[in-house]
């Protein structure tokens, strides 16, 4: 026999389901939904953030490209003193 998943978007439409296969006295199961786990929350965060740095330029054409846009090449250090 085939099985039917139905996954409803708010509690009342579950009432409803439940109400309907008790009403058509089909058999059915509850199953709570899995819930991820706070390392599995933080992986997918980090890999989320870990491809965001997947760019086409290298490391050195990045440098080339902040040091191009740089308007004064010189350093000012005047306030450090």
């Amino acid at each position: 026999m085939n099985t039917l998943i139905i996954e409803p978007n708010s509690k009342g439409d579950y009432q409803l389901f439940v109400s309907l296969a008790k009403r058509l006295n089909v058999t059915f199961r509850e199953e709570k939904p899995k819930t991820r786990t706070q390392k599995g929350k933080d992986e997918e965060v980090f890999f989320a953030l870990a491809g965001s740095f997947d760019l086409p330029e290298t490391s050195d054409e990045i440098v080339q490209i902040i040091e191009n846009s740089r308007t004064n090449k010189e350093i000012d250090i005047s306030w450090a003193k």
